[in-house]
This record gives C-alpha cells, sequence and structure tokens, in this order.
C-alpha cells in the first residue's frame, strides 16, 4: 500500500480528543453543603462508578486552584456529594 502525502488540508477535529469535562458546581460549595447526581438506577453499578469517576477528575481540577475534600455516596435517587473540608 502506498502512502500520499498531500499539505494544506485543515484537520477535522481542533486537536482535542476525549469528552468536554462534566462540569460540577464545586467552586460554589461551602462546608457542609451537597448535591445529588440524579440516576434511575442506583444498583447499577457501572453507571455509579463512571459518574464517581467523572466527579474524580472534576475534583481533582478544582483541587489545582483551591482546596476541598469532598465525600460520595449513593443515596435513594442517585449519588450525593458533600463537601467536608
Amino acid at each position: 500500500m502506498a502512502f500520499v502525502i498531500e499539505s494544506g488540508i485543515a484537520p477535522t477535529s481542533g486537536g482535542k480528543r476525549g469528552r468536554k469535562p462534566t462540569e460540577f458546581p464545586l467552586e460554589q460549595m461551602a462546608v457542609g453543603d451537597s448535591f445529588l447526581i440524579e440516576m434511575d438506577d442506583t444498583t447499577a453499578k457501572k453507571t455509579v462508578e463512571s459518574w464517581r469517576r467523572k466527579f474524580l477528575v472534576a475534583k481533582k481540577r478544582f483541587n489545582e486552584q483551591f482546596e476541598g475534600k469532598f465525600q460520595t455516596a449513593v443515596v435513594e435517587g442517585g449519588l450525593r456529594v458533600w463537601r467536608t473540608e
């Protein structure tokens, strides 16, 4: 197979890979505040873990600029996130 090298063709994507990170309201939270990530089925382990991973990425980005500790727990209706410090 021969490949043809071409120039002057713009990339189709912006060069970024992956998805846009999920935005959580971490900056607006005070210690003791919480929010619920609503889920229809909290027994679906894959769904819960997927949301926990998304939250961990957001928490890591948050902690690069600010300080804070958070806790998560599966509750009726979804996954609840608390700011603890």
